[in-house]
């Protein structure tokens, strides 16, 4: 069963491949793979097998569902509202599946590698992505373009760049923390976030490089709390510099013109001609905003805010292909929408805790500190989802499963030290980080 959830990261993030229609419904490859898992997981639930565990703040999760799933007759196309009160059952299910599989420090471990080892096989597909047009070949699965046919934006398996940019943060942050702390899950750890990084950079997604700067910003805030300013080496100034350097040389070097450049603006959305333009985003948050202030307590469900949104359009509302262009923009407004004032609150206290809990952990051993690098990874991909559609993405509910686990992990050898006395590096030291392998 943890080989299938390991094969299921590794096309988590696929919306353009390993994907198939179901009656008008995307299906992808990730929720094949895990059904098997959480048919196990209901099963074992049912007749109190597995871990003794619940997942962290899952009673309050499972209030939230409940909210969805009673609205969903309230809207205007009901198959619609259907299938994503049943695609967040689904995830929520995924979440209690890898809590119930993982149950020891060593399992964990094994999941851990093959999930940051997965973020590396999105980075060179993509760098792929990058390098193949510039070679005169032509681009894998390429959605968007700096300049067409010769300049690719990075999206990975995804949609577009802006999805690969939020998938691809999530292992950044995991993997830089960890860095941070010197804890090397896997060899090369390195050498990893510079790919990753790569990948971030060259997606050229505005919202990636805005979390990366805050993410960076937060990481210079406790080195300077724990150093001063006597960290700042020459390495540092240089990374700062060379990048500007750089550009007015690879612009000489593609021979592009201003016209060039407006088209190059206009692909990253900088301009307020495109759809992905600022202006345009923030109308489509007014507009799902709009959707909760018509439905301030009894909301559309998940299903329901596109079409309400397109309702307001005056758009086909009865489609589902019609109906992806009326997509929200912002997940919290989206939530408050589909959720009601009254819904939001146990979603609200579900998420605060999730990552509360876990960030705030004041065990700095291995274990202590893998849990605070998933929570952290959690709280920026909630923040980058902020400018995007869908809480229902499957690598948002299968990190959350995976920290969730972890968290599950940590208490249960925190209380194996407790009755045993014994000191939790030591513990953690003989039982968890292995070399990744088989686990039976």
């Amino acid at each position: 069963m943890l080989t299938l959830l390991i094969a299921a990261v590794f096309v988590v993030s696929a919306d353009v491949f390993f994907v198939f229609q179901l009656g008008g419904f995307t299906v992808r490859a990730f929720q094949v793979l895990v059904l098997p898992l959480i048919l196990k997981s209901v099963w074992d639930s049912a007749w109190g097998f597995g871990s003794p565990y619940l997942p962290l703040g899952f009673k309050m999760l499972v209030v939230w569902v409940c909210f969805i799933v009673a609205f969903v007759p309230n809207a205007t196309f009901l198959t619609r509202n259907i299938f994503y009160a049943a695609w967040l059952v689904f995830d929520v299910l995924v979440v209690l599946g890898v809590t119930r599989l993982v149950k020891t420090p060593r399992q964990l471990n094994v999941l851990l590698c093959w999930y940051i080892y997965s973020f590396v096989f999105s980075g060179l597909f993509g760098l792929l992505q990058f390098g193949l047009p510039l070679v005169g070949l032509p681009g894998l699965l390429v959605q968007q373009w700096w300049f067409p046919e010769q300049l690719a934006r990075i999206n990975g398996f995804t949609y577009e760049p802006s999805y690969y940019a939020t998938y691809m943060l999530t292992g950044w942050v995991l993997v830089d923390y960890l860095r941070y702390r010197k804890i090397a899950l896997v060899r090369g750890m390195r050498w990893i976030a510079w790919l990753i990084t790569a990948a971030l950079l060259l997606c050229g997604s505005r919202m990636g490089w805005l979390m990366m700067l805050a993410w960076l910003a937060l990481r210079m805030y406790w080195r300077m709390s724990d150093h001063g300013f006597a960290w700042i080496s020459r390495k540092v100034v240089l990374a700062s510099v060379v990048p500007f350097l750089l550009v007015p040389y690879a612009l000489a070097r593609l021979h592009i013109d201003s016209d060039d450049l407006e088209f190059l603006a206009a692909g990253i959305g900088t301009l307020d001609t495109t759809s992905h333009s600022s202006g345009e985003r923030f109308v489509v948050f007014q507009e799902t905003l709009d959707v909760f202030y018509e439905h301030p307590l009894i909301g559309v469900s998940l299903g329901g805010v596109a079409t309400e949104i397109g309702r307001s359009r005056h758009n086909a509302v009865n489609d589902n292909d019609a109906i992806k262009d009326n997509e929200g923009i912002c997940t919290t407004a989206e939530i408050l929408a589909a959720s009601g004032l009254i819904g939001f609150i146990p979603y609200f206290l579900y998420m605060k805790r999730l990552m509360w809990t876990t960030i705030r952990i004041k065990d700095y051993s291995d274990l202590g500190v893998t849990v605070k690098a998933l929570g952290w990874s959690l709280l920026f991909l909630i923040l980058i989802l902020q400018f995007n559609e869908t809480i229902l993405r499957s690598y948002v509910w299968l990190h959350i499963g995976i920290l969730s686990a972890a968290f599950g992990v940590f208490v249960l050898v925190r209380d194996t030290r407790c009755s045993v006395e014994l000191p939790m590096r030591t513990l953690i030291g003989n039982l968890v980080f292995e070399s990744p392998g088989t686990v039976s």
